[in-house]
């Protein structure tokens, strides 16, 4: 029983890093059955446990990176780096998904956006980029 205790003192600096990993994962595998369920494509029980996995192996990284840090190197900022990486990653399958359900890019319309100007110009362009993709 103290064992559990103390690996809850030892992980409770990152607990909010784990938490919004593990927020990510959720929202990534929400976005992906519904992209799935819209496109008519089966959901499988491999990209289920996929999920799962993706969940423990994100945290351990997460822990291991912070225990490198508070233990062995302190000058270099591992854990957050490697928490970074791993929400960029989760949150460009986000809106590869955004993608699949509605159609649009949200990056590609966001940086349309800063290149017109307006909200009118990024959907003629887009709309502009649809017609060309589809002759």
């Amino acid at each position: 029983m103290q064992y559990i205790f103390w690996l809850l003192t030892l992980i409770s600096p990152i607990k909010t890093v784990m938490f919004t990993i593990g927020f990510l994962i959720m929202v990534d595998f929400i976005t992906g059955a519904y992209a799935s369920v819209k496109n008519k494509v089966p959901i499988r029980s491999a990209r289920i446990a996929h999920t799962v996995s993706k969940f423990f192996i994100y945290n351990l990284v997460i822990l291991s990176a912070f225990l490198l840090e508070e233990f062995i190197v302190k000058e270099i900022p591992f854990q957050r780096v490697i928490a970074g990486f791993i929400a960029i990653t989760e949150i460009k399958s986000i809106l590869e998904n955004f993608d699949k359900i509605y159609g649009v890019n949200p990056f590609k319309a966001l940086i349309s956006y800063f290149k017109k100007g307006t909200v009118k110009g990024v959907i003629e362009s887009m709309s502009q980029e649809e017609k060309t993709s589809t002759r």
